[in-house]
Formats: structure tokens, sequence, C-alpha cells
């Protein structure tokens, strides 16, 4: 009986590792992925998203102007994890990311402005043993404006 528990005490530690070790891996990937998409690095943020994302990418590399470039020169984009959601399985998380200096989007052809800080969420999925990021849309800040 004692072996058995012992077992029993093992098994559930090694599975809670695992489970620890895969969170820590899809955290990760989202912030790498984070660090390249906010700095209009596309193909890095390419290389971390799944094969569907590719459309999503070139939309906004199309719309990235070098202005938006130069800004971002001045002060890249910081991002950082916050927390992260496993899923109802073992191959999705979602993962909250906070980006200080990101761009907005210039509206009616004005200039882009940086932003201090905001919060995204953003969807890994295991695939092939590897965490890959997934996108439905273009990121959207979940953080209210104060206006």
């Amino acid at each position: 009986m004692k072996k058995l528990l012992i077992f029993a005490m093992v098994l559930s530690l090694t599975a809670c590792n695992l489970t620890n070790r895969e969170d820590t891996l899809a955290t990760d990937v989202a912030v790498q992925w984070g660090e390249a998409f906010f700095n209009c690095n596309y193909h890095a943020a390419q290389a971390l998203s799944t094969p569907e994302n590719r459309r999503w990418l070139q939309f906004a590399a199309s719309n990235t102007t070098q202005q938006d470039l130069d800004l971002l020169k001045q002060h890249a984009a910081e991002v950082e994890a916050t927390d992260y959601f496993p899923a109802a399985n073992d191959t999705l998380r979602v993962v909250q990311l906070v980006v200080r200096n990101s761009l907005s989007p210039a509206v009616n052809g004005g200039a882009p402005l940086q932003v201090d800080e905001a919060l995204f969420s953003v969807t890994v999925v295991k695939r092939n043993d590897q965490w890959l990021v997934r996108m439905a849309s273009l990121p959207r800040s979940e953080r209210q404006s104060r206006d």
C-alpha cells in the first residue's frame, strides 16, 4: 500500500512539473512573439506563428510606414507576460501580455502615436510539439481608454 501511495505521489508531481514546464514554454513563445510583432519584426513573428497567421502579418507589414519604424528605433516596445490561462486541454494557452511603448495605428493619415502601456491576450497553441501563436485578427488592446 505504501509503495502504491509513493508511486501516486511521484506521478502527480511529475505531471505537475510537466504542466508547469509547458506553461513556461507557451508563455516564453508569447513574449518572444510579442517582442517581434510589436517592434515590427514580422519575419521573426511569423517564425513563432501558425501558418494561418501569415495573412495577418502581411497586412500589418503593409500598413507599417517608415515613420513607424523610426519611432520604434527611438523607443522599442517592451513585452512582459502577466498571466496565462490554460484551456480545457493541454495544447492551448491564453497569455496576457503587457506591452509598453507600442504603436497606435495612425488615424486618417496622421502620425502614429506611442502608447505607454497596453494589455493584449495572445492565444498560443501546441502543434507538432512546438508552441506557436495563433491569431484570429490583429491584436487589439484590452485596456479601456480614459476617454
